[in-house]
């Protein structure tokens, strides 16, 4: 998992070679919220790899993302080959974005998940 926590990061993994649906949706995300403050005050964008159980996920972000069969996200939307589910964390907003890939090695209860609630 790669976990982006500040514009500088934000800024270095958009500079490197990568999946394009992700990289579309960071720009976006970017464009939206660089007024909005530091990242670090906003929340992190957290970017799910191949390999990544569901409870590693949850033990880097320090949340739960299933409680009692039921996902704690706002929303899913997918994005051509990824999901982008944010999980608000407190009444500021601030949270994680979850980006789920829809390829091999990608955790399929958590995919699964991402393509019912899409």
């Amino acid at each position: 998992m790669h976990i982006i926590r500040t514009w500088t990061e934000l800024a270095d993994w958009l500079a490197q070679p990568s999946d394009p649906d992700i990289s579309n949706l960071l720009q976006l995300r970017r464009a939206q919220l660089i007024d909005c403050g530091d990242l670090p005050d906003i929340g992190t964008f957290a970017i799910v790899e191949p390999g990544d159980a569901l409870a590693d996920i949850e033990a880097a972000l320090g949340v739960a993302i299933i409680i009692d069969s039921t996902p704690t996200w706002e929303w899913v939307m997918r994005h051509n080959s990824i999901f982008e589910t944010p999980i608000i964390l407190s009444d500021d907003g601030f949270g994680h974005v979850l980006i789920v890939p829809e390829a091999d090695g990608i955790d399929p209860d958590l995919l699964t998940l991402c393509r019912a609630h899409a």
